[in-house]
């Protein structure tokens, strides 16, 4: 006979060569190293800007939301803003990571910090999705004078995870100079398309042009500065009074700009009394027994005026105030049909009109 449990070999080696597997495999049967604990931090700012307007320099930046590993942040504490003068023509400008280190040590031995935005300093600079602050650039004169001339480096720092700071943001830059004066003999003309703004130019310098109206704050109506001395104001509403002033914009170092002071101030009016654009695309669309008149809104239109005549009969009003860019006539007669309609603004003044023709009832 066999020895006891000489059938059974074949199962204990089978068995222990599974074990041998399993303890080959990572993190079978033992645990690894500790993970170090990850330390939350935001993330640094990298679109800072800066330009100079009068005697300010204006930073902006996005306002911080996430952390330097990608999440979310959703405990913001504060923002710190630091500026540093460098003398002109020292600035270690390269793009390898010893300049930017080097930067970075130049910034914290030279630099300042100028605000600390906590909870209520975040509400007051937030503008729209970004941050914004003025450094009034008189009292840092007043301060430090001004010697030799010099850059002055901008950067930003996030705080939060208590207390725990970002790095510095990018650092932009700004030559102070003095403003330009602002363009000259603004004249505001009040035409049909528009308010047309003409004035005279001061060097070589590119323009703001900003409006209120109803005591409305001032704001640019264009996104960047006019490159010739005029402007059609297209937007501007009729039946209302509308205020304009410039502002001259000159470059600086590199890619900055100076802002000057406003110029003085022109009112005008601008009387309803011109009609509004004629509706476009205007179709006639015979559809059994009713015709289906569609087309484009028409600008500063309140309504549409829709009339219709048969053949060379006069005009038979339809609609005094249609209220949609599109109309259907229910119950057309037979014959060769025209339609009109007419844009109407809110004062009454009608369009030219915009015309189409249908045949009802009629065998080709």
């Amino acid at each position: 006979m066999p020895a006891c449990g000489a059938g059974f070999q074949p199962a204990l080696v089978l068995t222990l060569a599974i074990l041998a597997i399993l303890l080959t495999l990572p993190g079978c049967g033992r645990k690894g190293d500790p993970l170090p604990p990850q330390i939350r931090r935001a993330d640094a700012t990298r679109d800072l800007t800066v330009f100079q307007e009068g005697p300010e320099a204006v930073l902006s930046w996005s306002y911080p939301s996430m952390t330097s590993a990608g999440g979310p942040l959703p405990d913001l504490e504060a923002v710190e803003v630091w500026r540093a003068p460098i003398p002109l023509g020292q600035e270690p400008l390269g793009a390898t990571a010893e300049d930017r280190a080097m930067r970075g040590r130049l910034l914290e031995a030279q630099g300042e910090r100028i605000a600390l935005l906590g909870s209520a300093g975040l509400d007051d600079a937030t503008r729209g999705p970004a941050l914004s602050l003025r450094d009034d650039l008189d009292a840092w004169r007043a301060v430090h004078g001004a010697e030799q001339p010099v850059v002055l480096w901008y950067a930003v720092r996030t705080i939060c995870c208590g207390g725990r700071p970002s790095e510095y943001s990018n650092i932009a830059r700004l030559v102070p100079q003095l403003p330009p004066p602002a363009p000259q003999d603004l004249v505001a003309r009040p035409e049909r398309e528009g308010i047309r703004l003409s004035w005279l130019s001061t060097g070589n310098t590119t323009t703001i042009v900003e409006r209120s109206g109803d005591g409305q704050e001032w704001a640019a109506v264009t996104a960047e500065p006019v490159t010739v001395p005029e402007y059609l104001d297209a937007r501007a509403q009729q039946g209302r009074q509308w205020s304009y002033r410039l502002r001259a914009v000159g470059k600086t170092d590199g890619e900055g700009r100076v802002v000057g002071e406003p110029g003085p101030v022109v009112a005008v009016d601008y009387p309803d009394l011109y009609s509004p654009a004629p509706p476009t695309e205007l179709v006639c669309l015979p559809e059994e027994t009713r015709i289906s008149l569609r087309w484009q809104v028409a600008r500063d239109a309140a309504g549409y005026r829709i009339e219709r005549r048969v053949g060379g009969d006069d005009w038979q009003m339809l609609v005094e105030l249609h209220d949609r860019a599109e109309f259907a006539d229910e119950a057309p007669p037979v014959g060769a049909l025209t339609y009109a309609v007419r844009a109407v603004d809110a004062a009454g003044n009608r369009s030219e009109p915009a015309e189409c023709t249908a045949l009802q009832g009629i065998t080709r």
